[in-house]
């Protein structure tokens, strides 16, 4: 078994936000050149950019904590709320 491709560091919500858009770009280049421009490809890729601009934006958001919680305060949302605003997040991202 061959070792395990060490993962970038990041230290920032910021530098996470770099790190997904260089995977989604990324993928966005395997995309053209291997799987033929394909259309779910592309928008997973799109995905993994919204994932790391969302994930830096809702580190500084309050209501985002309040939400959701951490590990010493339950969050106002049930976990299947946390999902929805998860996805409705993202989703606000992908359909421009």
């Amino acid at each position: 078994m061959s070792e395990p491709t060490p993962l970038p560091d990041y230290r920032s919500g910021a530098e996470f936000a770099v790190l997904m858009r260089r995977l989604e770009m990324q993928l966005h280049a395997k995309n053209r050149i291997w799987l033929g421009e394909d259309l779910y490809a592309w928008q997973v890729a799109r995905l993994l950019g919204a994932i790391g601009e969302d994930f830096a934006e809702a580190l500084a958001d309050a209501k985002v904590h309040r939400d959701f919680g951490n590990g010493y305060e339950a969050g106002q949302l049930d976990d299947m709320a946390q999902v929805d605003v998860l996805l409705a997040r993202l989703r606000a991202r992908l359909v421009r």
